[in-house]
């Protein structure tokens, strides 16, 4: 088999099993899952530039989701989306912005639900947390706007509703401008809760 052939294989064999990782083992970082998949496929020492793009894995993961958890996946994305509203509400002073796989639909029952919160200073928040004996972890989270520079955000993680939460904290003034996707370099879906609402609606099953 020519070498091109040998890596276009490869290529294909790591988009799956990398979405096979993050859907039936609750990786939801894509890096982690393609280091993943390399070690398990014996190309850990292959050059990371001819791994798959996160776009590639996250497009088997939609199909993966779809073909052999059906039911099963919608039923626990609904239930996040529900947990993310009620953190929303919960949360409603500080503008909060729906946003990462629980939005995009690739979210296990694994997953976090990402909320971007605007604010004039970090400590408000933290502050409200404090009055609602409400337990979080201080973090940090790296973030892209094209071809700047990364920039570092304050973020808490911290559990609300039976839902894990990663409240990532901007300036009042960046709800103007969305961060890059870490999967296709756009800039990242937010989802208002009366976006997010009318999306719970329009998910609603139809009767049989």
């Amino acid at each position: 088999m020519a070498k091109s052939q040998q890596q276009s294989r490869l290529r294909r064999l790591l988009v799956v099993e990398s979405a096979r990782i993050m859907a039936d083992e609750g990786v939801v970082d894509f890096r982690v899952a393609k280091e993943k998949a390399a070690r398990r496929l014996g190309a850990g020492g292959d050059a990371q530039q001819d791994w798959p793009s996160n776009a590639e894995i996250e497009e088997e993961l939609q199909s993966r989701l779809q073909l052999f958890h059906g039911q099963v996946h919608e039923a626990e994305l609904r239930q996040l989306r529900e947990q993310a509203a009620q953190a929303m509400q919960w949360l409603a002073e500080f503008r909060p912005r729906l946003t990462g796989p629980v939005l995009t639909g690739t979210a296990t029952r694994h997953a976090p639900v990402t909320l971007h919160l605007f604010v004039d200073a970090p400590e408000s928040v933290i502050f409200f947390l404090m009055d609602q004996k409400v337990a979080y972890e201080e973090v940090w989270q790296r973030l892209h706007y094209g071809d700047a520079p990364a920039r570092d955000y304050p973020c808490l993680k911290l559990n609300f509703a039976g839902a894990d939460l990663r409240l990532v904290l901007f300036d009042l003034d960046e709800d103007r401008r969305s961060p890059a996707s870490p999967v296709d370099g756009r800039p990242l879906r937010r989802a208002t809760l009366a976006q997010l609402q009318k999306l719970l609606v329009e998910s609603v099953p139809n009767p049989v």
